[in-house]
């Protein structure tokens, strides 16, 4: 409830970081612990907070189980000094507009006080019950962990444009009904948006920071002054105070003129919202940052992610070979949904081919994901996990459905209708699954020993036969056997052999066939 940032002089360049907040935390306790004064509690608390959303923010990722205790380890003084930081921020508000010698405010400062003494004392109760141990234990584990995802990245500039898009729909319900209950809500969407470009995007803090905190300073003021509205009238409703007509006016004066400053500076062609939507991704950059986001999720469950950079980089040059060598679907049909993959190969639109080639991207750098538990079953396992995900901006449910059927198909069984997940596809996504699992096994199987020895892979076509030159390749009898299995699917849907060879003896091959 209470605003955090009441002080209207410039902000001061602050540190930043998991680990620089973790440290203030300790600080900042030592200082409040004597008698719980305004500054220090409000330090602590903003400390607090600060370490508190970036955890939840990087627990998406990373499933560093001490991400979680340190919220729920926090959580109790967290709630206690917000209802003690409340409290004093009321009581502040009383003296800012009780006319002299009122007599509802001397009421209200009687009814606050009690609050007040409550709230010290179990603010005192967690701040003694508070685990330093555990938090400076957590201290030395948890930055490691942040510093695994760059700063300024476009795995947080894709967090920043969700909680924008959040904040965003709120203003519009607020807009179309500005009651207490929906600007409220559009506080906390927008707070959350700008912890978002505090915690994570330094440059973009540094540029839109004054804006955030002032727009956010006047939504917590209007807030503020509904809670004491209803203060007001629930001691009005218990005896007959003179002078309620005043201060309700005085209310509502302040908190209309905070209301109008807020619409006027996101409202309109000058919006902040727009400037803020204008300064994040959008269009190929989101696409960028929506797979980025993938890729991060990923790189903390897999432990070999370089291998499924390479393997993701092969399929995508053998995909795009086998549409350059005019390689077609078994099957084609009308596309009745608005994203398929089933002719990207074969010449079909430009947003297909890209469906198709950021669906496969996805499934080979997700499709090791299952190991981050044991080996055995870890295609299957990828797939309940991918599938499990909540979709990144522009991704939809089905797509990661797609895309965890692709990198369970990366070994072990082939695609099957009495399969669950593939059963309830259609015939095109069906088909579509085929081929991308088909390319993702082929190509998973040309770094079977995670050396990235195959450098590349080039697709053509001779007579019958399809060629694919693979550099740094070496064909014998236990290469041959194992690409033998993994090959299987890709020359049922072609029609015809595939033969791996490396790079030259493929061109001596060719040479002969074509003689």
């Amino acid at each position: 409830m209470a605003n955090d940032n009441s002080s209207n002089a410039p902000q001061k360049k602050q540190r930043s970081g998991l680990a620089h907040f973790m440290t203030k935390v300790l600080k900042d306790a030592k200082r409040a612990e004597p008698d719980l004064q305004e500054e220090p509690v409000h330090d602590l608390r903003t400390a607090l907070r600060r370490c508190r959303t970036m955890a939840q923010a990087l627990s998406a990722f990373d499933p560093e189980k001490s991400f979680k205790k340190m919220r729920k380890g926090s959580g109790k003084l967290f709630h206690q000094l917000g209802e003690l930081r409340d409290v004093q921020v009321m009581m502040d508000w009383v003296k800012k507009i009780a006319p002299t010698a009122d007599p509802l405010a001397v009421m209200l400062s009687q009814e606050l006080g009690k609050k007040e003494a409550v709230a010290n004392f179990q603010a005192a109760q967690a701040l003694k019950r508070f685990d330093k141990v555990s938090w400076r234990k957590w201290s030395r584990i948890l930055p490691k962990e942040m510093r695994r995802i760059p700063l300024g990245g476009m795995v947080f500039e894709h967090l920043a444009l969700t909680r924008w898009m959040e904040a965003k729909d709120a203003h519009r319900k607020a807009l179309r009904n500005p009651s207490s209950k929906n600007l409220h809500e559009m506080r906390i969407a927008l707070k959350h948006f700008r912890y978002a470009v505090e915690n994570f995007l330094p440059k973009k803090s540094q540029e839109w920071g004054n804006e955030l905190k002032d727009v956010q300073d006047l939504l917590g003021d209007i807030h503020d002054l509904d809670v004491l509205r209803e203060e007001v009238e629930a001691i009005t409703k218990k005896a007959s105070v003179p002078g309620i007509g005043a201060w309700r006016a005085s209310i509502e004066h302040e908190r209309s003129k905070r209301l109008t400053d807020f619409w006027s500076k996101t409202r309109g062609r000058k919006s902040l919202f727009k400037k803020w939507r204008e300064g994040l991704p959008s269009g190929e950059r989101l696409e960028e940052a929506a797979l980025e986001n993938l890729f991060c999720w990923a790189s903390f469950r897999d432990p070999d992610i370089q291998h499924s950079k390479h393997v993701t980089g092969l399929a995508l040059r053998i995909w795009q070979g086998l549409g350059a060598a005019g390689i077609k679907p078994l099957s084609s049909g009308p596309l009745e949904a608005p994203y398929y993959f089933a002719k990207a190969n074969e010449g079909g639109s430009d947003s297909e081919a890209r469906h198709a080639q950021r669906v496969l991207v996805a499934a080979g750098m997700l499709h090791e994901v299952g190991r981050t538990k044991k080996d055995a079953g870890h295609h299957k396992r990828a797939f309940r996990m991918i599938k499990k995900l909540d979709p990144p901006m522009t991704w939809s449910k089905e797509d990661l459905v797609w895309a965890g059927l692709v990198a369970r198909y990366h070994r072990g069984a082939e695609p099957r209708q009495e399969q669950k997940g593939f059963s309830s596809l259609g015939p095109i996504e069906q088909n579509a699954v085929r081929w991308l699992s088909a390319t993702l096994r082929l190509a998973d199987a040309l770094d079977a020993e995670h050396d990235g020895r195959v450098s590349n892979a080039v697709v053509e076509r001779s007579g019958r036969v399809v060629m694919i030159r693979a550099e740094g390749y070496t064909h014998d009898a236990e290469s041959a056997g194992a690409l033998g299995e993994k090959k299987h699917l890709l020359e049922s849907l072609c029609g015809c052999p595939i033969i791996v060879q490396p790079a030259r003896a493929a061109l001596k091959l060719m040479a002969a066939s074509a003689s």
